[in-house]
C-alpha cells in the first residue's frame, strides 16, 4: 500500500501544478508515474502473494520511470545552460524551483521503488530468505537488539535510503553491497546533483542582488 501512496503523491503535484509555473517534466513523466500506478492496484488487488510473473514487469516499468525522470532532469538541465533566443522569455525563479522539487521527489520516490524491488530479490524473496545475500546492509540486520528477530526492511526503508541518497550524495543509512545498487545510487546522486547545481545557480543569478 505505501508504494502507491507515495506514488501517488508524486502524480498529483506534477499533474495539478499549471504549466505555467513549471518548465516541465514532460507529459510522459506522469504518464509512465500513472501506468506504473496502475499495474502496481492492479497486483496489490489480487489475493495471496505478488505472481512471480509479475515482478519483472514491475522491474522494467520502475526501470522506465527512472529513465523518463532521468531524461527530464537532463532535459532541464539543458535548458538551464542554454542561451535564451531573443524574444524568448527565459524561465522564472518560480518555474525552476517548482520544476527542480517536482524532479528532486520523483527522483527519491521512483529509486525507492526501485531498490525496493532488488534489494534481496525483492519483497517476495525476502520474507522467505530466498536469496543468502541481500543488496543493502541495514543496521537492524547488521547487530542484534536494534530490531525484532526475524527483521526485514520494507518499502519506507529503501524510500529513506533513496531521500538520504539525494540530501547526503552517500549512504547515510544503508551501506550497498552490490555493484548494481552501487551504480545506481551512483546515478541518482549525479542527476539530483546536476539539478541543485544548475537550478540554483540560475535562480542566484536571476534574483536581484
Amino acid at each position: 500500500m505505501w508504494p502507491l501512496i507515495t506514488l501517488a503523491m508524486v502524480i498529483v503535484p506534477q499533474v495539478l501544478v499549471p504549466a505555467n509555473m513549471r518548465e516541465g517534466p514532460p507529459v510522459v513523466v506522469p504518464a509512465v508515474e500513472t501506468l506504473v500506478f496502475v499495474v502496481l492496484l492492479a497486483v496489490a488487488a489480487k489475493p495471496g502473494p505478488v505472481p512471480r510473473v509479475a515482478r519483472p514487469l514491475i522491474l522494467v516499468l520502475f526501470t522506465v520511470l527512472v529513465l523518463a525522470n532521468t531524461a527530464a532532469a537532463v532535459r532541464l538541465v539543458a535548458q538551464v545552460l542554454r542561451s535564451t533566443p531573443a524574444g524568448e522569455t527565459p524561465p522564472t525563479v518560480t518555474q525552476l524551483l517548482v520544476t527542480a522539487v517536482t524532479l528532486l521527489a520523483t527522483n527519491i520516490v521512483t529509486f525507492g521503488l526501485l531498490y525496493w524491488q532488488l534489494d534481496g530479490g525483492g519483497p517476495g524473496e525476502r520474507a522467505v530468505d530466498a536469496r543468502p545475500y541481500p543488496d543493502f546492509q541495514f543496521p537492524q540486520t547488521g547487530s542484534d537488539g536494534l530490531a525484532p528477530p526475524g527483521w526485514k526492511p520494507r518499502f519506507p526503508d529503501h524510500l529513506y535510503v533513496a531521500f538520504t541518497n539525494v540530501v547526503a550524495f552517500s549512504p547515510a543509512d544503508a551501506m550497498p553491497l552490490t555493484h548494481r545498487v552501487k551504480g545506481l545510487m551512483a546515478v541518482q546522486s549525479l542527476v539530483s546533483l546536476a539539478v541543485l547545481a544548475v537550478v540554483l545557480s540560475r535562480v542566484i543569478n536571476i534574483l536581484p542582488s
